[in-house]
């Protein structure tokens, strides 16, 4: 009889005990689990660079194709072409053939004082200019509509300084010499525009006029 009334005191115990830690359970509070969010920085892609490739126009021409070619030179003109052909313009004014191979290597080069960029001639056909952007805007600086700089000296004085300015050192020489010219033979008289002249050009070509 005591054996089993020490059996239902530990029953009971075990039954209080594991009711209180059931009540425990239930009453613990639960923290609610926060996801934390890493944010990643995404490097930007680089692009890959277009490589532009210029293309060289065609050109109407073939290397022997002759090309007109205009004096700005007072006095005769030599020229030797790449291909080593040479050229000769009797005087300012003068028009002669010069192979489109040989213009070619001028109108490309970067020499300020070549025949083409001085200049000493220019190319009186507008497909060839057209060709080499750089030749076509130096010639839109001095080179009228008539293809010839000369006009200028019909300008009134104040417009006829301002387009003498504009000129490239060759043209400035070869005008100078061409004013020279006319008031030798007598197609330049005028008095006020020659001093105008002479004040442009650092000369005395006024005394011409006076010993004529």
């Amino acid at each position: 009889m005591a054996k089993a009334k020490k059996t239902q005191v530990s029953d009971d115990l075990f039954a209080e005990i594991k009711e209180e830690s059931t009540v425990k359970k239930a009453t613990k509070k639960v923290e609610p689990k926060v996801e934390q969010k890493v944010e990643t920085k995404e490097e930007p892609k680089e692009e890959p660079k277009k490589v532009v490739r210029k293309v060289a126009p065609t050109s109407k021409f073939t290397d022997k194709d002759l090309i007109p070619c205009k004096s700005v030179t007072s006095g005769g003109l030599s020229f030797i072409g790449h291909s080593g052909n040479k050229y000769r313009w009797g005087n300012y004014g003068i028009i002669e053939y010069v192979e489109y191979g040989d213009l070619k290597r001028e109108a490309q080069s970067a020499n300020p004082t070549n025949f083409l960029f001085y200049p000493r001639f220019i190319v009186v056909d507008s497909d060839f200019v057209e060709e080499f952007p750089k030749l076509e805007e130096f010639y839109s600086k001095f080179y009228t509509n008539e293809g010839d700089f000369e006009k200028i000296l019909n300008l009134p004085e104040e417009q006829m300084k301002e387009a003498i300015d504009k000129l490239p050192k060759g043209c400035k020489e070869c005008l100078k010499g061409i004013v020279s010219t006319k008031i030798h033979e007598g197609t330049l008289d005028s008095v006020k525009k020659i001093k105008a002249l002479d004040d442009i050009f650092a000369t005395s070509m006024l005394l011409m006029l006076a010993n004529n």
